[in-house]
């Protein structure tokens, strides 16, 4: 198993996201606001993903929430199997997240929408076929490495574009800074892609300890976000879950010098964030707080990101949990890229069943 260094796949894909955005901040918006026109009468927007996909949906939903939708995610295994549960009707629009455009149930979501009649629309890499959408939203290239990074910064930015164009049309106030704040976006990425020497220390103890991770509101999907990068990069152990789950029970798992990382950005959680950081230092565990600090707890680790409007910050909060996951698989040894079919007992496994 060859370790990886910076000619890694998942390393320069995640390096290459400033310029990702930049393109898609000049090129976007057209595409955005079709889709915005396209969706803005629908009775319920649902978006539809699986794996870093599903989380994107996630975000989405939250984004086009703030711009007046009813917008629900929902994983594409559940969307085409119990097409019962949702009642798709054809005054409903389906966003289908599909990087690759190959992933057994993307693929069947995508066929259930189209034959419901809904508005299908669908996000995904510059080559991935979607039968059926009627507008494909792309992003970038289809990703070398199995640790997506950039398409799924990319998908997100591109929910948020559409979010930006259907909130003006319909004079949403909570979407109202959304433009500024993802024009300032590709710099911010740069700039905290820049400090990986301070992810690396954390990194160093994550691999030797057990790493729990938690946000609040559209912050719990970046913290869901990196149980799977760094489950799939590095093969850690680590669990997330959001903010209030995490409280209301499995919080006491913590043991002291376990591993806590904790989003903490400006906005409407940010005082139950506090609290939950003061529980847990109560108890001995280290945290690394990726936002702000946390007045009562000075000896907690932070990674300082600028503030921006909390339904953005998901598209910011992402990126030092990829950093974290690609730096513990260089500690580790492992290739981030290769979801261990490079181990002839996983590849052989993984074959008894399609993604």
């Amino acid at each position: 198993m060859s370790a990886p260094t910076t000619d890694s796949m998942m390393y320069q894909t995640m390096h290459r996201q400033p310029d990702d955005l930049r393109r898609l901040l000049d090129t976007g918006w057209e595409p955005a606001q079709d889709a915005a026109e396209r969706i803005a009468g629908a009775r319920r927007v649902f978006l539809v993903g699986i794996g870093t996909s599903y989380h994107a949906a996630q975000v989405g939903a939250w984004l086009l929430a703030a711009a007046g939708s009813d917008a629900r995610a929902v994983l594409s295994f559940d969307f085409a199997r119990y097409p019962v549960q949702f009642g798709l009707q054809s005054d409903d629009a389906v966003i289908v997240m599909a990087h690759t455009g190959v992933k057994r149930f993307s693929s069947e979501a995508l066929e259930t929408a189209v034959a419901s009649g809904a508005t299908v629309l669908s996000v995904g890499s510059l080559t991935a076929e979607h039968p059926g959408s009627q507008l494909v939203l792309r992003t970038v290239e289809r990703e070398k490495s199995a640790a997506y990074t950039s398409s799924h910064l990319c998908a997100m930015t591109v929910l948020a574009q559409v979010a930006t164009c259907l909130g003006d049309k319909r004079g949403a106030t909570a979407t109202a800074d959304f433009r500024t704040a993802l024009e300032a976006l590709p710099d911010q990425v740069a700039g905290v892609l820049a400090r990986e020497d301070e992810v690396l220390p954390v990194a160093r103890e994550a691999t030797t300890r057990r790493v729990y991770a938690a946000g609040a509101g559209p912050n719990a999907v970046s913290a869901t976000e990196a149980v799977i990068k760094v489950r799939e990069a590095a093969y850690g152990w680590i669990d997330g879950l959001p903010l209030e789950q995490f409280a209301h029970g499995p919080m006491v798992a913590v043991n002291a010098d376990d591993l806590v990382v904790l989003i903490n950005v400006p906005g409407a959680a940010q005082e139950r964030v506090r609290e939950v950081a003061a529980v847990l230092a109560a108890v001995g565990a280290r945290l690394w707080l990726v936002g702000e600090g946390v007045e009562a707890v000075p000896d907690a680790t932070v990674f300082e990101l600028p503030a921006v409007p909390e339904m953005i910050s998901p598209l910011l909060t992402v990126v030092p949990m990829q950093m974290l996951a690609y730096q513990m698989a260089v500690v580790k040894g492992v290739n981030p890229d290769t979801f261990r079919r490079d181990n002839p007992t996983y590849a052989a496994a993984f074959g008894l069943m399609k993604l």
